[in-house]
This record gives structure tokens, C-alpha cells and sequence, in this order.
């Protein structure tokens, strides 16, 4: 008998499609609480029309995401699979995937670096210019603005300017697929004149124009830009040296995924940072120490990021209680595999619960609180009993985020912008809205714009 055939399912609720669709779309980080707390460490549920499977332990996440990636590929809803032929880094596996990985981690290294950290500190000066003194305002929309102009110019190059709402329209219609493919009926839901995904579609085709635009651009020679798109289409040119990105609709689907995206992840960040220093003035008052002593009268530069080492320890404490992806996207058991001791049928959707990983008593001292002085500790987090993968904001394995250095550089150098003249109080004690279908949070999230007393 195979290990497969001997070993059972994980604990978890049966039945239940119905209800726990509802729990799912209403609080996803609560219903994968529950279940964590009711079932244990590795949970099965059903949704209508799919099996799934959530995963809390480190131990067994690394199985999932590295031991035995290979069987398991990344989920997408089908149809934009259908719309974006060559897919993206995050979709593919094996030989394809590390092609795509190796030439991305070029396309952000060196010099490039340098120029995109720059783009993320003009762009933070222009933030804080729209934060005007006196007035609320709803900062999820702001901040989404400054990481979707930011994105637009590192990934398309200086000057190119794309409307923010085609970003959202692009994002919004694949947020719809993702919920109609965990509902009854989801085939016949699809045919609908949906507007959201119409929107979607029309917006897509802008946006090509925009980036095909770029693509001749950087196919003059007398351009010298060291945006992503520039990169990318040269050594397309170059035979062989772009790997799989190795025709023009290929870099399309990739930079379109990139575009669209990154904007969640660095928004609901920055929005869980105000949210977070507003409930703890006396870390939001070192923070203001820090940029003051580092910055003086000046405004922030790309080579302030590693001067200014509490706001990155509040960065990491932030990603850590609320990261951006609570729940990873799921991945797809491609045949039966064991894990942990129970069987994962093939066809299985897996969910890791990373903010249930992040807050486990026994892998964090005081699990429950905003402490950013832990990082600063030697050494730092994670260290036992927390295993080195018991922290993963960016994802761990194959997938793990490319775009790092940007998201990290979009949080410190927007806070330490805002820190040096602003205070944002939140309107009311809520914290930002969780985005219960995918990644960050929705908005509006209002706050009041107040000049620091000292400013």
C-alpha cells in the first residue's frame, strides 16, 4: 500500500461549502484563525466546487513552498491565464521560473537599484505634498497613488505617466475572478457583462499601449534609461540573453503583472505603519528622532535607506504582525502528496497562513505586541525557537517576492518623508480594512493631516 493510499486527510469542518465561502469572503484572516485554533496545525475545508487545505506550521509551510514545490504550482483564476499567454514569474515552475527569477534579480541589481531608489524618494516628496496640513483625507488612495507612480516610472521609464485608475480597473477584474472562481456556478457568472471585468479589459488594452510604447523607446539607442522595460527589451534583442522573456508579448505579460501586481502590497503597508504609530506615539516619536538627526534640513536621498535602521526594524515589525499577503495565494497539489503526515489529494488548493505563522507564541516574545526594538536585538529576528522560516513577508521558496528592495525602500523613504514635518492621526481607533479576496487593504481609511508641534 502507498503512503498516499495509508495516510488520511487533515482534520477540519465537514461540509459546510456554503458556510465557510461566507466566513472566507467576510474575514478571511478570522476564518483561518478559527480553523487554526479548532483543527491544528494542517486543516482541510471545502469551498463549493473545491477542496482546500490550510497550512499554519513553519515546518510544514517549507514542505509545501520548498521540500516539495515542485508539487505544488501556483493557482490563478483560468481566464487570466487566458489573457496573459506567457504568464508571469509568479505562475510558471522549474526551468522557466528560474529563468525568469534569474533575469528579474539582474533587471533590479546594480545601478538599476540605485536609479529606482531614487524614482521611490521624488515620488515620496510628492506624497507628502498632497498630505496637506489640516485637512483628512483618505491616505489607502494616496498611498496607492504614490506606489502605482513610483512603479509606473521604475518599471516603464522617467516620464511615462499612466492614469492610477487603469491600474486599479486591471486589478479590480482580477480580484473578481479570483472570487468567482470559489463560487457555485463560476463558468456561467464569467459570461456575465460584468462591469468590473470590463473595465478591466479596456484598461488592459491602455496600459499595452503604454508599455509597447516604452519597448520602442527602449530600442533607441540613444536612450539611456535603466528602467525594468529597458532591460528587459535589450536583451530580448539580444538573442538568448532574455531567457524565456524572448518575444515582446512575453515582457508585455510580465511587466503587466509587475504593474498591477505591486500596488496592494506596498499600500497596505504603509496604511498598517499610520496605523500602527498613531496606537504607539512613543515609537512614532523615534522614528521623528531618527529622520531628524539623519536628515536635518534636507530632503530624503536613495542612500538614506541604510541610515535609518529604527524605521527599518518598524518596517519588519509591521510585516510582521500585519503582513500584506495574511494568507499566501494558494498553490496546487499537481498529484497526491503527504504532508506532515496526512494526505493532500491532487487538485487540492494549499493556503499558507502566514499572519498565523507571524504571531505564534512560541516563536515571538510577546507575539502580540509592537515591539521594533526586537530587531534591533543581537541577533535579530528570527532566531530560535523561531526557525528561519517562521518569517516570511516576501514568501519563501522559488516564489519569493523580486521586487524587495522597491517595496522596502517605498515604506521607509514614504514614512520618513511624512515623519519629518506630518503626523497622520486616523480618524477613528479602527484599524485599515483587510482585502478579504486577496492582498493589502481597502480603503477609504480616513485620517486627519496634523503638522508636527516641532515641525
Amino acid at each position: 500500500m502507498s503512503s498516499e493510499a495509508a495516510s488520511p486527510l487533515p482534520p477540519g469542518p465537514k461540509g459546510r461549502r456554503l458556510r465557510n465561502l461566507r466566513q472566507r469572503t467576510t474575514d478571511y484572516t478570522r476564518f483561518m484563525r478559527r480553523l487554526h485554533r479548532d483543527y491544528g496545525e494542517i486543516v482541510s475545508y471545502e469551498l463549493p466546487l473545491m477542496k482546500c487545505c490550510a497550512v499554519f506550521d513553519a515546518d510544514l509551510i517549507r514542505e509545501i513552498l520548498v521540500t516539495q514545490q515542485g508539487f505544488f504550482k501556483p493557482w490563478f483564476p483560468g481566464d487570466l491565464r487566458d489573457d496573459w499567454k506567457y504568464g508571469s514569474i509568479s505562475l510558471h515552475q522549474g526551468d522557466e521560473q528560474r529563468g525568469r527569477h534569474e533575469f528579474m534579480t539582474s533587471a533590479f541589481a546594480g545601478d538599476s537599484a540605485s536609479a529606482y531608489a531614487e524614482i521611490v524618494a521624488e515620488k515620496a516628496l510628492a506624497l507628502r505634498d498632497a498630505c496637506r496640513p489640516g485637512r483628512a483625507l483618505d491616505v489607502v488612495k494616496e498611498f496607492e497613488r504614490f506606489t502605482w507612480d513610483a512603479l509606473v516610472e521604475i518599471i516603464l521609464g522617467r516620464g511615462v505617466e499612466i492614469p492610477r485608475r487603469l491600474g486599479e480597473d486591471i486589478l479590480e477584474s482580477e480580484k473578481v475572478y479570483l472570487i468567482l472562481d470559489i463560487l457555485p456556478g463560476a463558468k456561467r457568472l464569467k459570461s456575465l457583462p460584468i462591469p468590473a471585468v470590463r473595465r478591466g479589459r479596456g484598461s488592459v488594452r491602455l496600459v499595452d499601449e503604454a508599455i509597447y510604447g516604452s519597448m520602442q523607446r527602449a530600442r533607441d539607442t540613444d536612450y539611456a534609461g535603466a528602467d525594468i522595460v529597458t532591460k528587459y527589451t535589450r536583451a530580448r534583442d539580444l538573442e538568448g540573453a532574455a531567457g524565456p522573456l524572448d518575444n515582446d508579448q512575453a515582457i508585455r505579460d510580465e511587466l503587466i503583472i509587475l504593474l498591477t501586481g505591486f500596488i496592494d502590497a506596498p499600500t497596505g503597508t504603509l496604511a498598517f505603519g499610520v496605523h500602527h504609530l498613531a496606537r504607539n506615539p512613543d515609537v512614532r516619536s523615534r522614528i521623528e528622532r531618527e529622520v531628524d538627526e539623519v536628515l536635518g534640513d534636507r530632503e530624503i536621498v536613495a542612500g538614506d535607506f541604510d541610515r535609518l535602521p529604527y524605521l527599518r526594524a518598524v518596517l519588519k515589525e509591521v510585516l510582521r504582525l500585519d503582513p500584506p499577503a495574511p494568507i499566501l495565494l494558494p498553490k496546487e497539489a499537481i498529484e497526491d502528496r503527504v504532508v506532515g503526515g496526512c494526505l493532500i489529494p491532487k487538485g487540492t488548493l494549499v493556503h499558507v497562513g502566514m499572519r498565523e505563522l507571524h504571531h505564534r507564541a512560541e516563536y515571538w516574545e510577546d507575539a502580540s505586541e509592537f515591539r521594533p526594538e526586537r530587531w534591533l536585538e543581537d541577533p535579530p529576528p528570527p532566531r530560535p525557537p523561531c526557525p528561519a522560516h517562521g518569517y516570511i513577508p516576501f514568501g519563501l521558496g522559488p516564489h519569493t517576492c523580486r521586487g524587495i528592495d522597491v517595496a522596502e525602500r517605498l515604506f521607509v523613504f514614504g514614512m520618513a518623508t511624512l515623519a519629518r514635518q506630518l503626523r497622520l492621526e486616523p480618524e477613528t481607533g479602527a484599524e485599515p480594512q483587510r482585502n478579504n479576496t486577496a492582498v493589502g487593504v481597502t480603503g477609504p481609511w480616513m485620517v486627519n493631516v496634523r503638522r508636527r508641534p516641532e515641525a
